[in-house]
């Protein structure tokens, strides 16, 4: 029987990895004749001041009592604006008010303690986390794609290398700043030789983690219920993983 669910859990396996190249052939393939890129164009609390017409003080209470997404680049506070559009036109019509309950301390808070609780009455979709581990690891071994991504000047698997300046000016801070993220907080990064480059797509996420732990830990239970979610998921990930390698035979 465990002969057969081996084998069974191989064959899985090697359909997903053939899946997996080749969709991400496919993408690469399309990013090549489009040239797009994923950038956002992340504004300062001022610009958004200015383009939606609520005063900057407001915008700062909504990062408090709505949890409106955005990035704590040391000081700094930028905004994706298609990130807080929601947030922004829901705060234009009903203004602090809250009629569904949704940031009611109390609930919030009965939120957090049901969380784990049905998280672990749930089955884990096993072929989609599979499928997420096997993205990352394509990146490490397929030489097709590694020679789709050297015709792109600025990305590869599917990801965009910044260089420090590059990535100053794209999170609206200085390379100073950018350099202290990377030496002294840790923002995922390449080294190679003596330069640094900053992958984009991590970044951010290693920027959004951090911004939502900074609030939890000072208390702000908005906060808290979103990083719970983002530990949860880690965790996951990581289990799933290791599972993974387990029935795998690694």
């Amino acid at each position: 029987m465990q002969n057969n669910d081996a084998l069974s859990f191989e064959l899985l396996i090697k359909n997903i990895i053939k899946e997996e190249f080749d969709l991400w052939m496919t993408f690469l393939k399309e990013k090549d004749r489009n040239e797009s890129t994923s950038r956002k164009s992340y504004l300062t609390i001022k610009e958004i001041s200015d383009l939606t017409g609520i005063g900057t003080y407001t915008l700062r209470q909504l990062t408090y009592a709505r949890a409106m997404p955005h990035l704590l680049v040391k000081s700094r506070i930028i905004f994706d604006h298609s990130s807080i559009a929601d947030t922004i036109a829901k705060f234009i019509e009903e203004g602090w008010s809250d009629p569904d309950k949704m940031w009611d301390v109390k609930k919030v808070q009965e939120d957090i303690r049901n969380f784990s609780s049905k998280k672990e009455n749930q089955q884990p979709m096993i072929d989609e986390i599979i499928r997420n581990i096997i993205k990352e690891e394509l990146a490490a071994f397929s030489e097709d794609i590694l020679k789709q991504t050297k015709k792109s000047k600025e990305s590869y698997y599917g990801r965009t290398i910044l260089t420090i300046k590059e990535a100053a000016e794209y999170f609206r801070t200085s390379t100073s700043t950018i350099y202290s993220l990377v030496k002294e907080d840790g923002m995922p990064h390449l080294k190679i030789q003596s330069r640094f480059y900053i992958v984009m797509e991590e970044a951010e996420a290693f920027l959004w983690r951090e911004t939502a732990k900074s609030y939890a830990t000072s208390g702000n239970v908005y906060w808290q219920r979103l990083l719970q979610r983002l530990d949860w998921e880690e965790k996951e990930r990581e289990i799933a993983y290791q599972n993974a390698l387990k029935r795998y035979g690694k």
